[in-house]
């Protein structure tokens, strides 16, 4: 393609429409000069819908569903990571996309939000590693990318207005260092802008997250599309940095970027250069579709299978696992039939095929009872529902000879995309019956299942023998439960995010998704097991942690004694001493031993998956680099290793670390005393860290502007469409109107559900003037402005643009 010469050929409204999409999907078509391609949501399958329709999510065409990222986290296997993307990639070729969001690689701030099942991990170094096999993946067969939500994008409570206050170095070390990684490793075809605003501006206008970052720094090439609807003021966009809006701006920001060019805000280079941008990195990629790809789509499955078989994490087992074939099943729950393998939102996949776990096992061959136990959409335990399910149980339950599977977890309607969990809890009605089974026939036949997309309240654990913990496996999830379960595969995936006791155990539970714009990242670089491990706070399974049908040893550590730059080799040997095959993930740690920076006492910084044989062992190489000791120094400006002693650490988890030695790093000092400047970050937190605000405003370098009180003659198009409605009668009205619609448009679905949800939440959260394109032009200009004039109480001009085209 080349580039200049279509350039040459655009007129000028063709070059600014081209910078919209047209309807959801489609890039624009320049009146059949250019080819317009197609792009769909991921990240864990293809979501091509049949045809476009506000507000559906889920009738989308048949595509293989792969393990969430929260699942596929946990296989610490960016090789196997790289095959999904693969896969993924083959069945966009065959149904003629041309680019995949994702993935995202959100951080994992709080077990809370509700889109975690579609991130990998609370560690930076393992998402970028992760998200780096993805990318490759995916892009190896020609398929585009979209790198999301680039950035701080860690809740969905107000996720198209809130305002992530954050200060530089947690910034840096923990939001932006995935993106850093991949951006500059596996060069993502696109990087999709957030929502939110970080630090005061929106991610699809933020100059220095776009440009002076991700343009300048890192040298990135590719192209910046913003998520759906998040483009505000379509010209500062452009100028600081997007590609392309997506979706369709139904004529809207055309129109303001042609009244700006024409005005002279917009000047021709400029525009040429936008326009080459989308040439480049989005309409060149129509040159790799392919007629008639073919793909196998029971191999597709058996990818999904055993990339499953290597995310499963066995949280417990006292002898119950495996199950011999001579015993007997009794599975009890209903999420054993009606399975939980993906999460709700705009990357629901419907599935090519369904395996139960009911069906995989008995097609291994073992006799198996079903009990349903429980209903999964119902939070109540019926006491005839509970005494039938006990008596059935009564019947066929011999302690000797039968092994109880109960399938236990957060059903649908507790996480997806556009809401946050208030707390950890499960369905009660789950975890009443399988006490009341416990209390009947004892614990220790009893191996729990368990399913989700973030970390719950395993409290259950006292209750059952094992815990093999699937996440959201894909749709080959019981498929791989039957795999585990009879031992032809040994469990090997290990957590990729601590599992803690409670919410208020978090280090972020004071701060996480407040009921207004002003998110305050008080927790600073102290997320995840940076924290726990920091400030000595007990957890339920830490990071890294899972068990196997085997055991291994760590020995032979040899680590250099001074390190003062370049690449340097960590050797260690890990053995198989046990009696069958399987995998050991091998982790390495950095503890700084004493530091007046506010940093935390222990960070990953390298793993490798090792299989091995019983008796079998092997010699580990990991590497270190100046940027595995450095922190980001916010007065150079740029990463920085600190001097000092360390303590370099192999572990089986964060907790479990076998192998220990010293080094002494020759490096930099760091510009300031922070237990000084700082001291609350360096006492004891018991529960969740507890900033004063004066000391995080300094961490920040000033107090920010805060939204808490916003007062009528303050409102914007950039404010959300429920804070606008709700003062004002006008408001009310349409509000009212708007909610009739959307029952109408969602009709069937309930409340509870997922997709219900989520569009609710897309109106009621959106900015007004995202809601433009997201609502497929039903939200037209004039309402918006009409809204905000009447919440500004400026009624005469409400009436006037009333009367206005």
């Amino acid at each position: 393609m080349n580039i200049d010469k279509i350039c040459e050929q655009l007129t000028i409204d063709e070059k600014i429409r081209l910078l919209g999409g047209v309807g959801d999907w489609h890039t624009y078509d320049c009146n059949g000069k250019i080819p317009s391609i197609m792009m769909t949501d991921g990240p864990h399958g293809i979501r091509k819908l049949e045809q476009e329709k506000v507000g559906d999510i889920e009738t989308s065409k048949p595509a293989t569903c792969f393990p969430t990222a929260s699942a596929i986290a946990c296989s610490w296997n960016p090789a196997i990571v790289k095959k999904m993307g693969e896969a993924i990639a083959k069945e966009a070729k065959k149904e003629q996309i041309s680019i995949v969001l994702g993935c995202g690689i959100n951080i994992k701030r709080s077990p809370l939000c509700g889109r975690n099942f579609e991130y990998f991990s609370e560690d930076p170094y393992l998402t970028g590693k992760l998200a780096t096999g993805y990318i490759e993946g995916v892009q190896s067969l020609g398929i585009g990318t979209s790198l999301k939500h680039y950035a701080v994008n860690s809740q969905e409570t107000r996720r198209m207005t809130s305002n992530s206050q954050i200060d530089e170095r947690t910034l840096r070390e923990i939001y932006l260092s995935a993106f850093e990684e991949v951006v500059k490793k596996a060069k993502p075809t696109s990087v999709m802008a957030s929502y939110n605003r970080i630090n005061g501006e929106f991610g699809a206008r933020n100059k220095y997250l776009l440009t002076d970052v991700l343009r300048k720094e890192w040298k990135y090439q590719g192209g910046v599309v913003s998520d759906w609807g998040a483009a505000n003021d379509i010209v500062s966009c452009m100028k600081n940095g997007l590609t392309l809006e997506m979706p369709d701006p139904k004529g809207f920001h055309t129109d303001v970027l042609k009244e700006a060019y024409k005005d002279g805000r917009i000047t021709g280079q400029e525009l040429d250069n936008w326009t080459k941008n989308v040439l480049q990195n989005f309409v060149s990629l129509h040159k790799n579709i392919e007629e008639n790809y073919e793909v196998d789509m029971e191999e597709q499955n058996q990818v999904a299978r055993k990339l499953e078989n290597e995310s499963a994490v066995l949280l417990k087992n006292n002898s119950v696992l495996p199950i011999g074939k001579e015993k007997k099943v009794i599975i009890i729950g209903e999420l054993a039939r009606q399975m939980r393998f993906q999460g709700g939102g705009s990357s629901h996949i419907q599935p090519t095929k369904m395996t139960n776990a009911i069906e995989a096992i008995r097609e291994k061959g073992y006799q198996v009872t079903y009990i349903q136990g429980y209903q999964n959409e119902k939070e109540e335990l019926g006491e005839k529902q509970l005494q039938d399910t006990i008596e059935k149980l009564k019947q066929e339950y011999r302690k000797k000879d039968c092994v109880i599977l109960y399938f236990i977890g957060l059903t649908e309607s507790y996480e997806g995309e556009g809401y946050d969990r208030k707390n950890l809890k499960i369905p009660q009605n789950q975890e009443e019956l399988l006490a009341e089974i416990a209390e009947t026939v004892g614990k220790d036949h009893i191996a729990a299942i368990s399913f989700g997309g973030a970390p719950m309240d395993f409290s259950f654990e006292k209750n059952v023998g094992a815990i093999l913990h699937m996440y959201l496996g894909g749709q080959a999830v019981g498929e791989s439960v039957a795999d585990l379960i009879s031992g032809e595969v040994n469990p090997s995936g290990k957590l990729a995010e601590t599992i803690p006791f409670s919410e208020k155990d978090t280090p972020a539970w004071r701060y996480f998704a407040p009921p207004n714009d002003d998110v305050e990242y008080r927790e600073s670089i102290f997320v995840g097991y940076r924290y726990y491990e920091t400030f000595h706070v007990p957890v339920k399974y830490p990071f890294g942690y899972g068990l196997s049908y085997t055991s291994f040893s760590y020995s032979e550590l040899n680590v250099p004694e001074v390190y003062s730059g370049g690449k340097i080799q960590i050797r260690f040997k890990i053995k198989n001493i046990g009696k069958v095959s399987g995998a050991e993930i091998v982790q390495l740690y950095i503890c700084p031993i004493e530091s007046d920076v506010i940093r935390s006492h222990i960070e990953l910084k390298g793993f490798q998956k090792i299989y091995l044989h019983p008796g079998e062992e092997k010699e580990v190489i990991l590497e270190l680099d100046e940027r595995s000791f450095s922190v980001y120094d916010v007065e150079k400006k740029a990463f920085s290793m600190l001097s000092g002693k360390y303590q370099i650490c192999i572990g089986a988890s964060v907790h479990d670390l076998q192998l220990k030695a010293n080094m002494e790093v020759v490096g930099n000092s760091y510009f300031r005393n922070e237990r000084e400047l700082f001291p609350d970050y360096f006492r004891e937190q018991p529960h969740g860290m507890e900033i004063s605000a004066e000391q995080f405003y300094q961490l920040l370098g000033g107090e920010p502007k805060h939204d808490k009180e916003k007062k009528r003659g303050e409102y914007t198009v950039y404010d959300s469409y429920q804070d606008v409605v709700n003062v004002s009668m006008f408001g009310k009205f349409v509000r009212g109107v708007v909610h009739i619609g959307l029952k109408i448009i969602l009709r069937g679905k309930s409340e509870r559900d997922p997709a219900f949800k989520m569009v609710k939440m897309g109106v009621e959260e959106g900015n007004l003037e995202g809601l433009i394109a997201t609502s497929g032009g039903i939200a037209t200009p004039k309402l918006i402005d009409m809204l905000v004039y009447n919440a500004n109480k400026k009624y005469l001009q409400a009436f006037k643009r009333l009367l206005k085209k």
